[in-house]
């Protein structure tokens, strides 16, 4: 009987050992679970070996780039926007503040129809003008289908109070999380009314890259107060991706 305790207790003994090993293993796993940010070892010139999906932030055709002036063409055509109301949405998703819109808004780029999904900011802006940032800027993400986007991206100078910031800034997550409004936003007064755009080949400039997008980089800026730009950048700053290089891509501008 005492040969047999001391078999229980010795099978005891391993059994616990094995599970406390499985469990810190398992502690261990979740504490180093692949998360892409902006700073440290994850920060963006890591993105590609963080995990086999983000290979392509290593690649040739990646965004954003500076504007370095750019080549007329006459094939580009204008963009055309129907865009509708839609209810209020906000997301702190840890690395941007994103509006998701309802269905229905539509952009017409150079002879391709494209549903409004989303749109974003970055502080600083990620696409340069001559080498110069500025303090915001927003992106309106669109999808034809899985392997084409099309993102129109407005750069914010400092000036007159933005309507939107004015209505909503207050309502801006400060930590991961959503606000939900049925108040509706007329997302056809978001863009400047002058839709002159440079425009170029890219990719999405947060993981996974994928070099899918059809970037249109308006010419012609919106405005935020010194205020409002402040408070955004003290709920999120510098979640901007520095500039890729062009590696041989055309930078195409298009005036009306």
């Amino acid at each position: 009987m005492q040969k047999m305790k001391k078999m229980n207790l010795t099978f005891l003994v391993i059994f616990s050992a094995l599970l406390f090993s499985a469990c810190n293993k398992g502690e261990k796993h979740d504490a180093h679970e692949v998360h892409w940010g902006y700073e440290g070892e994850t920060a963006p010139k890591f993105w590609s070996e963080l995990k086999g999906e983000y290979v392509a932030c290593a690649g040739t055709a990646q965004s954003p780039i500076d504007i370095n002036g750019g080549l007329g063409d006459t094939i580009l055509n204008p963009l055309k926007t129907n865009y509708a109301f839609t209810k209020t949405s906000i997301v702190n998703n840890g690395h941007t503040v994103q509006f998701n819109v309802e269905p229905g808004s539509k952009l017409i780029a150079n002879e391709t129809e494209y549903e409004l999904l989303q749109f974003h900011y970055h502080a600083l802006s990620e696409h340069t003008l001559d080498g110069k940032y500025f303090p915001l800027e927003v992106h309106f993400v669109h999808k034809a289908n899985e392997k084409d986007l099309a993102v129109i991206g407005v750069f914010f100078e400092e000036g007159e109070d933005n309507q939107l910031f004015t209505e909503f800034l207050a309502n801006f997550p400060k930590t991961e999380g959503e606000f939900k409004s049925e108040q509706t936003i007329d997302l056809s007064k978001l863009l400047p009314a002058d839709l002159d755009y440079f425009h170029y080949d890219g990719s999405l400039t947060t993981p996974p890259c994928s070099e899918i997008v059809n970037w249109y980089v308006l010419k012609h800026k919106l405005t935020a107060s010194a205020e409002q730009i402040m408070k955004f950048q003290a709920i999120l700053d510098s979640n901007f991706r520095p500039v890729q290089a062009l590696n041989g891509r055309e930078i195409k501008v298009f005036e009306d």
